[in-house]
């Protein structure tokens, strides 16, 4: 939402920077913005097709897409495939997490408020455990 913001004008320019911004921008604001906006009801309904229709095999292809596409993904990164267990995980905290936190980004940047940088009160001190060698 950020890089939106601070390239608007590039839809309104002309040539050929215009022409990236009209639909760079619009690639943007529809795969970063709007679908992840949608998620939570994609997965309202999947849980409601899961739990009362009993459409079990709809969560598991799902799951095995997404496993398969990571697999595929690690394999390209060389990364070895062992953090792979906890993508079933993912479908229950961390995209629910993630929900938070662009709904919250939403509706500050819906509503114009400044959002402010959070500091760390810093004290100078540094507590060492015993027994750790130095």
């Amino acid at each position: 939402m950020q890089a939106l913001w601070k390239h608007r004008r590039a839809v309104v320019e002309p040539g050929r920077s215009g022409r990236f911004g009209r639909r760079g921008l619009l690639l943007i604001a529809l795969f970063t913005v709007l679908l992840p906006l949608l998620a939570p009801l994609l997965d309202i309904m999947a849980l409601y097709g899961f739990a009362v229709l009993g459409h079990r095999e709809a969560w598991l292809a799902m799951t095995a897409v997404q496993t398969l596409t990571a697999v595929v993904a690690f394999r390209l990164d060389h990364e070895p495939l062992h953090p792979l267990w906890t993508l079933p995980l993912q479908q229950v905290a961390y995209r629910q997490l993630m929900y938070l936190v662009l709904m919250y980004s939403a509706l500050t940047a819906l509503t114009g408020r400044r959002q402010r940088w959070q500091k760390l009160r810093r004290v100078g001190g540094v507590a060492v455990p015993a027994g750790t060698g130095r």
